[in-house]
């Protein structure tokens, strides 16, 4: 009976060392979860950052063109340009209603081939700024011609235009696209009959105080 009872006290440290490295494996397994868990979860945030930062740089790329072209139309000397969608002296101005009724769902090749790189000039085709150095695209804005209002009709002795101003911009990835629209309105110089027309600087505002002049409306599309 001693014996056996010595035997058995052998036994007992030995099994305690067992569970003890039974325990340990087990916490070291928890902790290399918590550690992988721990990295996807880091790397998922950072993914979603940096895709959070590439649409934030397509939405700018965007708002540039958007406002280049706000400025190039309403600083436009001389008559009020004709709509014409086959590039008639280097501006391509859409009719209204002629234009898809989802632009922003457009490929960027439709865009070129109806619209124009924004800090380039569409009359003489001269870049006059660089607007993105980084996107997968360059910007582009296209312009449709929405409502007219002769002088009869307004009262003013100008010709009032609204255009409709779409711009599309980039990011890194392809997938990375916004699409803003803008609307603004205009007053061009009519020359008189029988008259030739002459240049007047700085035609916006117009040649009367009430003529309306600069944006209207702008929301974000894409």
């Amino acid at each position: 009976m001693r014996a056996g009872f010595q035997g058995l006290h052998r036994d007992g440290p030995h099994t305690q060392r067992g569970m003890v490295l039974l325990l340990c494996l087990l916490f070291l397994m928890v902790l290399s979860l918590l550690g992988l868990s721990a990295s996807t979860e880091t790397l998922l945030q950072n993914k979603l950052s940096a895709n959070l930062q590439d649409a934030e740089r397509a939405k700018q790329s965007a708002l540039l063109a958007s406002a280049w072209a706000e400025r190039w139309i309403l600083s436009l000397e001389g008559p009020a340009p004709e709509n014409c969608t086959d590039v008639c002296d280097g501006l391509i101005l859409h009719a209204a209603g002629s234009l898809p009724l989802h632009p922003e769902s457009e490929k960027f090749g439709w865009w070129m081939a109806n619209g124009h790189e924004a800090g380039v000039d569409p009359l003489t085709g001269k870049r006059l700024q660089i607007l993105s150095t980084d996107s997968i695209d360059a910007p582009v804005w296209i312009i449709e011609t929405i409502k007219t209002i002769t002088p009869a009709e307004s009262g003013n002795p100008d010709l009032q235009v609204w255009y409709r101003i779409l711009a599309r911009g980039a990011g890194h990835a392809a997938s990375a696209v916004s699409v803003v629209e803008s609307v603004v309105v205009r007053a061009w110089p009519v020359p008189a009959d029988n008259a030739s027309f002459s240049v007047v600087p700085g035609a916006c505002p117009g040649s009367s105080s009430t003529a309306i002049c600069g944006r209207f409306s702008w929301r974000e599309l894409l």
